[in-house]
């Protein structure tokens, strides 16, 4: 989670993260793949991992039209947004998070907000809340929504 952070915030570059790396045994450079830049906070990068530990398919950080930047993707459709209150509880970021979620829905995606405590010490509750959407195939777009014009040109 040190890592992401810190070159999300620029303070150390991905080349200076490889380089460290790189001159350590063969055994920690399985690390490097674990890095994402684009987490732009600790919440993210646990999310993210232990999706990946589930080998479920996820994007970071996608930009949905004038949506604008969402914190995953699962598959193609299924937005997880990770709230922590910090950044969503004053009345004016809990607005535009609604907003933001009923843009989403109206162009066709499915949103999943967790909070840093569903996170942190719920983390079965909200596995088995992505799994069911997987295992239902719902995190991927189908022949309908193209019918329907759904499907973004811009994925």
């Amino acid at each position: 989670m040190a890592l992401d952070s810190a070159l999300n915030s620029r303070f150390v570059s991905l080349f200076d993260v490889q380089a460290v790396i790189g001159s350590l045994p063969k055994r920690y450079r399985r690390y490097l793949d674990l890095i994402d830049p684009s987490a732009q906070s600790g919440l993210e990068t646990k999310a993210r991992l232990r999706l990946r530990s589930l080998g479920i398919p996820y994007r970071t950080q996608v930009q949905i039209g004038t949506v604008g930047r969402v914190d995953l993707v699962v598959g193609e459709r299924f937005v997880v947004e990770l709230d922590s209150k910090s950044w969503h509880t004053s009345a004016r970021a809990y607005a535009e998070d609604r907003r933001r979620d009923l843009e989403l829905i109206e162009r066709g995606y499915i949103i999943l907000r967790v909070t840093y405590d569903q996170i942190m010490s719920q983390w079965p509750l909200v596995e088995r809340a992505i799994r069911a959407v997987v295992r239902r195939n719902e995190h991927r777009w189908a022949a309908r929504h193209r019918v329907a014009g759904l499907i973004p040109s811009d994925r």
